[in-house]
């Protein structure tokens, strides 16, 4: 025997061994109801008998569809868009799909780069937490593809969207600090393109009302970023950090415990998305459950229905939770003092706001 590799078999044999023809066994091979039973079983038998396998690239020129989707992320490092990944990647599966997955790493030319890139070569794009402005998504319409755009609201027309608004569980966390006795919040800033970060920032400034006095200070996204801004939190005064995001407060605590800051003793640090670590922290943080797995179906549910034919343009809302842990207490100042009401948030002991 040669030490080459075997000729693949080609339709044309597959036909000659089921007595049909080539136009037959393309039929059959691709699905088509036009075929009898009893043909499709005898194509079907030929075919494993001689060890067909299609060509999965010619077979997407003939048909124009790849059974392919382009996803964008803003930043792969994040558990977050890892748990939505991995339930899209597992629902796409069962729908014969695949996912193409590119990172921006928070940069804008680089997410429209590969959004367009992406849409041009797949049948459609999942856009998670998009940075860009409002009007590129104006540009990749005109490609003529579906696309979903996870994580922002916005006003595009013929652009299907899965997001979870926060207000209400920022609210329920405000009302949670101020029963506490903070009256001084820091609020650590997201990334600058973030749409995200945006909402909440005018979240907690309209929920602390005239109960709290709210700051900010840029800071970003990663674990590095909170720890670069923990040397800052003592300078402000301020009895409670909120941070954008988990990772930013996983640096804060950090931090602020390297330059022996006690949390929740000195310091109050509260989180946002209870990613799978936030209760695994030292002390177990606080934080708003924003969902994920929940997510991810969610989205996945609005491309295969718009691959499917379906309208484009709808809007499907998601809800945050607040989980409550070890990382709030009272501030030194007000230890002691009589509490206030409780408001009507119970203490999670597990992760909530999961699909």
């Amino acid at each position: 025997m040669g030490g080459g590799s075997e000729r693949p078999v080609t339709v044309r044999e597959v036909a000659a061994a089921a007595s049909v023809s080539q136009a037959t066994v393309s039929r059959v091979l691709s699905g088509s109801a036009t075929v009898s039973p009893e043909l499709a079983r005898r194509v079907l038998g030929a075919a494993a008998a001689l060890g067909y396998a299609p060509n999965l690239s010619a077979r997407s020129l003939a048909s124009g569809r790849t059974a392919t989707v382009g996803v964008v992320v803003p930043n792969l490092a994040n558990p977050y868009f890892y748990a939505l990944i991995k339930q899209m990647i597992h629902d796409s599966e069962a729908d014969g799909y695949r996912l193409l997955i590119a990172d921006s790493d928070e940069k804008v030319s680089a997410e429209t780069a590969h959004s367009e890139g992406l849409l041009r070569q797949s049948d459609g794009l999942i856009m998670c937490s998009p940075r860009g402005p409002e009007s590129d998504l104006n540009r990749l319409r005109a490609l003529g593809k579906p696309i979903v755009v996870f994580g922002r609201d916005g006003t595009t027309p013929e652009v299907s969207r899965v997001f979870a608004p926060g207000a209400a569980a920022i609210r329920d966390l405000v009302d949670h600090l101020a029963r506490l006795g903070h009256r001084d919040l820091l609020y650590l800033r997201g990334p600058r393109h973030s749409w995200h970060d945006q909402q909440r920032f005018r979240a907690y400034r309209a929920a602390a009302a005239d109960r709290l006095t709210v700051r900010a200070l840029a800071c970003g996204g990663s674990m590095e970023d909170g720890l670069r801004l923990a040397a800052r939190v003592p300078e402000t005064g301020a009895s409670v950090v909120v941070s954008y995001n988990d990772l930013v407060a996983f640096g804060v605590v950090a931090g602020l415990a390297e330059r022996g800051v006690s949390v929740p003793g000195d310091v109050s640090v509260t989180g946002y998305d209870d990613i799978p670590f936030a209760r695994f922290l030292t002390p177990a943080l606080t934080t708003i459950a924003s969902p994920q797995e929940e997510a991810g179906a969610a989205t996945w549910r609005a491309m295969s229905g718009l691959l499917r034919g379906e309208t484009a343009g709808t809007r499907l809302t998601l809800s945050c939770r607040l989980v409550l842990r070890d990382s709030t207490a009272p501030p030194p100042a007000r230890r002691g003092d009589p509490m206030p009401p409780a408001v009507p948030v119970a203490r999670q002991a597990e992760p909530v706001g999961r699909g």
